[in-house]
């Protein structure tokens, strides 16, 4: 079994769509970094972020685990936390980063790695048989009015198939 490393934007992203249960339905064992469950589950029960909750019974469940790469550092252009994400996924050779947003996608396929925004993952759970289309439109759609996503970028996802 491969692995799925993942940033914050993309926990938080299937979180506020209540979708975090679709990483169980992945071939792939989530994996992050300390900094991602310190940002997404420390931070944001400090803060009261509605959906740190759920984002840590994902820990506590253990449909993702935390392991920080062996290599620390920060890659040019983007964040230290999305640079630890890169440089696990580089170590355990991952099937996929995923990822919400624009620079860590372009900086992951630059560093030869398969990187994809949560909703690739939702349309290749839905390619797979793993969800049904009605699931993987209403995730989409959900994904937009918490304006994680433009129309025009569901559009054209859709579209690419």
């Amino acid at each position: 079994m491969g692995h799925i490393v993942l940033d914050s934007s993309a926990l938080v992203t299937l979180a506020g769509a209540d979708a975090l249960t679709l990483l169980a339905l992945s071939p792939h064992k989530g994996l992050t970094v300390s900094e991602v469950y310190r940002e997404t589950v420390e931070i944001g029960l400090a803060t009261a972020y509605p959906d740190a909750v759920a984002i840590a019974r994902l820990f506590e469940q253990g449909t993702v685990t935390i392991q920080d790469p062996r290599r620390q550092g920060k890659l040019a252009g983007i964040s230290r936390t999305d640079s630890l994400v890169l440089l696990l996924a580089q170590e355990v050779s991952a099937a996929a980063v995923l990822v919400n947003d624009q620079a860590l996608l372009r900086r992951a396929k630059q560093r030869g790695l398969v990187a994809q925004f949560s909703a690739e993952f939702v349309q290749e759970l839905c390619d797979t048989g793993r969800i049904s289309r009605r699931r993987r439109d209403t995730l989409l759609r959900e994904f937009v009015a918490n304006g994680r996503y433009s129309e025009e970028f569901m559009e054209a996802l859709l579209l690419r198939r």
